[in-house]
C-alpha cells in the first residue's frame, strides 16, 4: 500500500505585480501534451469509417461532415459515412463496423461523440486495437482537440492523409444506470460533485453557448451542495465531504479551463483534482484562480492525485460525468488503460 496515494507536486508560483501593485499567480506551465517516450508511427489509411454527430456544437456537424469526406475522397481516401440519430447512436455503430486493414475511425463532433465511438469500438467483437482515430471537432468544449491544437476540419484531415499516429491513454470507466452496469471509455475526464451539478444546470442552457458553463458553476457554488464519500486511489482510502472529485485525461476542460495542467495523455495514468469541503466564498475565489489560466493549483484547498485505478462509493447514488456527458451514478470504478487508443496527431 505504501505512504498514500502519489500527489502531484507543481512548482512553486512565481508572483508578478498587477494593476496597483496588487500581486497575483503567473499562470503554471502546461506540460506537453504527449511525452517523449513513444515511437510515432505512421499509418497509410485508404478508408474512413466517419461517424458525424449532426447535433454537436451549433448543428454544423452534417457541413462539416460533407467538407471532410470532400477532402479525404480528394486524396484517394474513399468514405463510409455514418450519421447519428439519437445519444448513444454512435456507440451502435462503432460496435458494428466492418473494419479492414486500412481502416480509421474519425469522428465529427465534440468530446462526448468520441467517448461513445471509443466506447462502441472497444466492445466491437473484433477488436483491432491497431485501428487508428481521427478527431474533427465540432462541439462546445472540444477538450481533447484543443490539447492537441487541432485548428479545424482542414487541420484535422491533413493529419489523417500524413498519418502520423501517437499512442495514448484511456479510462475504463464503470458506474450504474438504474439496476444496470454500464462501461464506458473515458479520453478526457470524469466528474464527480459540483462539476457534475453545473454541468447538468449548463445543459438546460444550451442556447448560451459556451458562457453556459461558467453560469452553471456559479449556480452550483450558490446551492453549495457538499456529499459525503469514499475515495479509493490506487487501493488507498480517503473518506470524507467533497464538493467535487474531478478526473483529468487532458489538461483542459469545460470552455477550454486548465483543470490539470500537469496531466499529460501518455504517462500511464489519470490526475486527479480534489475540493473538500470549504465555504462559498472561498469556493468562488478558487473558481477564478481557475479561470485565471489554472493558477488554483496552489490554492490550499485543492489536493492533486496521480493514479491507475480508482474507487467512488456514495451513500446514495450520486451522478457523474464522463467526457461532458452526464451518464450515470456511483458506485463508480476507473481503471487505466495505458497506450490503448491510437491517434492521428
Amino acid at each position: 500500500m505504501g505512504k498514500g496515494p502519489e500527489r502531484v507536486i507543481f512548482d512553486d508560483p512565481e508572483i508578478k505585480k498587477g494593476f496597483l501593485g496588487r500581486k497575483y499567480f503567473s499562470p503554471p506551465k502546461k506540460a506537453p501534451h504527449f511525452s517523449n517516450l513513444q515511437f510515432k508511427e505512421e499509418y497509410k489509411t485508404s478508408r474512413v469509417h466517419l461517424i458525424v454527430n449532426p447535433y454537436s456544437g451549433k448543428k454544423k456537424g452534417l457541413a462539416v461532415g460533407d467538407l471532410v469526406s470532400e477532402e479525404l475522397t480528394n486524396s484517394n481516401i474513399s468514405v463510409k459515412a455514418y450519421v447519428t440519430e439519437k445519444p448513444e447512436h454512435a456507440i451502435e455503430i462503432a460496435k458494428n463496423l466492418d473494419i479492414k486493414d486500412g481502416d480509421a475511425i474519425v469522428t465529427v463532433g465534440g468530446d462526448g461523440t468520441l467517448c461513445e465511438v471509443i466506447s462502441g469500438s472497444m466492445i466491437h467483437s473484433e477488436h483491432d486495437s491497431k485501428i487508428p482515430f481521427g478527431l474533427v471537432p465540432t462541439g462546445t468544449g472540444n477538450s481533447q482537440a484543443n490539447d492537441m491544437e487541432i485548428l479545424d476540419y482542414m487541420d484535422a484531415v491533413e493529419r489523417i492523409i500524413k498519418g502520423r499516429i501517437r499512442l495514448i491513454d484511456i479510462a475504463e470507466t464503470t458506474f450504474w444506470d438504474q439496476d444496470e452496469e454500464i462501461t464506458r471509455y473515458s479520453h478526457n475526464l470524469v466528474g464527480w460533485g459540483l462539476g457534475v451539478d453545473s454541468n447538468i444546470l449548463a445543459e438546460k442552457m444550451r442556447f448560451l453557448g459556451p458562457l453556459r458553463y461558467d453560469i452553471g458553476v456559479f449556480l452550483s457554488i450558490l446551492r453549495g451542495k457538499v456529499r459525503k464519500a469514499k475515495c479509493y486511489i490506487d487501493e488507498h482510502l480517503i473518506e470524507s465531504d467533497f464538493i467535487l472529485l474531478l478526473i483529468q485525461n487532458t489538461c483542459t476542460g469545460g470552455d477550454r479551463l486548465r483543470l490539470a495542467p500537469n496531466a499529460q495523455i501518455d504517462d500511464g495514468k489519470m490526475d486527479l483534482g480534489v475540493i473538500y469541503h470549504i465555504g462559498r466564498f472561498k469556493l468562488i475565489k478558487l473558481f477564478n484562480q481557475l479561470k485565471a489560466q489554472g493558477s488554483h493549483v496552489w490554492n490550499p484547498n485543492v489536493e492533486f492525485y496521480r493514479f491507475k485505478t480508482l474507487r467512488i462509493e456514495t451513500e446514495e447514488p450520486t451522478s457523474i460525468n464522463i467526457d461532458g456527458e452526464n451518464l450515470g451514478t456511483t458506485p463508480l470504478n476507473v481503471k487505466v488503460l495505458p497506450s490503448a487508443l491510437r491517434v492521428f496527431h
